[in-house]
């Protein structure tokens, strides 16, 4: 089992790609694939992480861009790391990881996938560049599940979370 994981604000608008982007992997990804959307990662999602039979959690966001011929979609390899924010409310998907690995002792594989938006005004909708990266985006997620995510892969015990910088 696959965990996608999409957060962000639907109703402002480029803030709402990774919810629609895990929305879009759903809609053809079979059994094997579990959806969460979140306006933002709490710390309960730790539970969700060390599910038995997780395979892979891939965290599907949006950032800030900087300009329109940027990256326009990031991918990267999440660990569980203890971070200086204030978990109270919400936190990073490193955070969450070490949440897992500390509370069940287990966290999976993960990573996260970004796509740069430009408008994170009030309303409904995506600028064109968002438009445009969210079929890439789809066609990294896909992939990540069908190689990285694979049914059968061992997943390995949580490493220790690193601690915050004294």
């Amino acid at each position: 089992m696959v965990l996608l994981i999409g957060y962000g604000n639907v109703l402002r608008r480029d803030d709402g790609a990774g919810v629609a982007l895990v929305r879009a992997v759903a809609g053809g990804a079979g059994d094997g694939v579990r959806v969460i959307e979140v306006p933002q990662l709490f710390p309960e999602l730790a539970e969700e992480l060390a599910a038995p039979g997780l395979t892979g959690a891939i965290f599907c966001d949006a950032r800030p861009g900087t300009a329109p011929d940027g990256e326009p979609v990031r991918l990267g390899r999440v660990s569980p790391a203890v971070g200086g924010s204030s978990l109270g409310h919400h936190g990073s998907p490193e955070e969450i990881l070490a949440i897992a690995g500390a509370l069940y002792g287990a966290a999976p594989p993960a990573w996260i996938v970004t796509v740069a938006g430009y408008d994170f005004g009030h309303g409904e909708g995506f600028s064109a560049a968002v438009r445009d990266a969210l079929a890439t985006a789809e066609e990294m997620v896909r992939a990540l599940i069908a190689t990285e995510c694979r049914p059968g892969r061992p997943i390995p015990p949580a490493p220790p979370a690193s601690a915050p910088p004294a």
